[in-house]
């Protein structure tokens, strides 16, 4: 009997399981020995005539054996209350229902962690039956729940990449302690999202028969924190809003150089330059503000489209001239900083569409690139863009 507890013992640590056993008086026609395992605060109750005649090994395999179910069927539990909170919280099931849901749901998890008479010869089967119709249960009520969230357009989410914590049912199990929202680090809203966004594209003026910039070299690039914010948790349709720093450049022809006058724009052609790059540069401050159609589950759950405007301001206007000077070929950049007469003022209207975070994106500028007093003809930048929305 003493090896009999030592083993028990260090099948315990093995397991990492709290284990208790009892015995009923000689007395009993049947010794009913009871084996209690404690997993993630669950209390599971084995029942077994056979006990005295169970190996050690064969105690310590079932034990593995209830231990290693019981943590996924927790897990599974878990995140169906979790699913059904989240519904409740947002209003999208009466709180009676939710409720009742939720109590099922524990006396039938509560009901299958009880094993009653389990014998030595097929305790295997015993256990696996006795889970296999536990998950059975578990899958009515995942069913359940998903009707709801399809209905309600409604539903609690994972973080990609991200496991949900097996934790104790027991704060699941307290009313004094109700389960919210704000509970789950996971939780991510629907409703709301804060996003991560870069693009890079090619731009070309409306009439590039002036400039003659070469698309290759005509380049655009942003970044910034953008939102997306839908109008009712169970609503597609929402608002793309934030703020954006944006590069745009021009490739000239390597031997026209452009300046500025009071009389306007001058384009000056240089047949014995040496330049290997002739750019006109402009930096800027930029806010979208489109209407979207996203996924009910998220923004970048799936597919997404915006349409809408954008404006922003114009600063830090310069040319970039590179060229090889002197015997060895040294290449040296003259970066002029003027206005250029560039429009610092801009609106424009865009469209988004984007597939799980991958977005292209098509934008117009409704006012010329230069101000009037560049003696030009309206010319209006278009700009074609793929980037990524990382989403919090």
């Amino acid at each position: 009997m003493k090896k009999f507890l030592l083993v028990s013992l260090f099948s315990l640590l093995i397991s990492k399981v709290q284990i208790t056993y009892g015995q009923s008086s000689p007395t009993d026609s049947v010794s009913k020995v009871s084996i209690q395992i404690d997993v993630d605060g669950t209390q599971i109750a084995i029942h077994t005539p056979d006990i005295m005649s169970i190996s050690e090994k064969e105690l310590d395999h079932i034990i593995k054996n209830v231990t290693r179910n019981a943590q996924k069927s927790s897990y599974k539990v878990q995140l169906l209350l979790k699913r059904i909170e989240y519904l409740k919280t947002n209003n999208a099931i009466e709180r009676e229902e939710a409720d009742s849901i939720i109590q099922k749901i524990l006396y039938t998890y509560n009901k299958n962690m009880q094993f009653k008479k389990i014998f030595r010869e097929d305790w295997e089967d015993q256990l696996d039956d006795q889970f296999k119709q536990l998950n059975d249960e578990i899958e009515k009520f995942d069913k359940q729940i998903t009707s709801i969230e399809n209905k309600s357009g409604i539903a609690y989410q994972e973080h990609s990449g991200l496991g949900l914590k097996i934790d104790s049912l027991e704060k699941l199990k307290s009313k004094k302690s109700p389960v919210t929202v704000n509970e789950f680090p996971n939780y991510q809203s629907g409703r709301s999202a804060f996003i991560f966004h870069f693009s890079s594209g090619v731009n070309q003026l409306s009439d590039n028969s002036l400039m003659d910039a070469d698309i290759y070299r005509s380049w655009t690039f942003a970044v910034g924190f953008h939102g997306n914010r839908k109008f009712t948790p169970s609503n597609i349709l929402g608002i793309y809003y934030g703020l954006s720093y944006r590069w745009t450049a021009f490739g000239l022809p390597n031997n026209v150089r452009m300046n500025a006058t009071p009389l306007g724009i001058e384009f000056q052609v240089e047949p014995q330059s040496t330049a290997t790059s002739s750019r006109l540069r402009s930096q800027s401050l930029e806010a979208p503000l489109l209407l979207t159609l996203s996924h009910s589950k998220g923004f970048t759950n799936g597919f997404y489209f915006g349409v809408g405007l954008f404006g922003g301001y114009r600063f830090a206007n310069s040319t970039l001239v590179s060229d090889l000077t002197g015997d060895n070929d040294m290449k040296r950049d003259t970066k002029t900083y003027a206005n250029f007469h560039v429009n610092p003022l801009y609106v424009g209207a865009r469209v988004l569409m984007g597939a799980r975070g991958f977005t292209f994106t098509a934008s117009y500028e409704l006012n010329s690139y230069f101000r009037s007093r560049a003696q030009l003809p309206s010319l209006n930048l278009i700009s074609l863009t793929l980037g990524i929305d990382l989403t919090n």
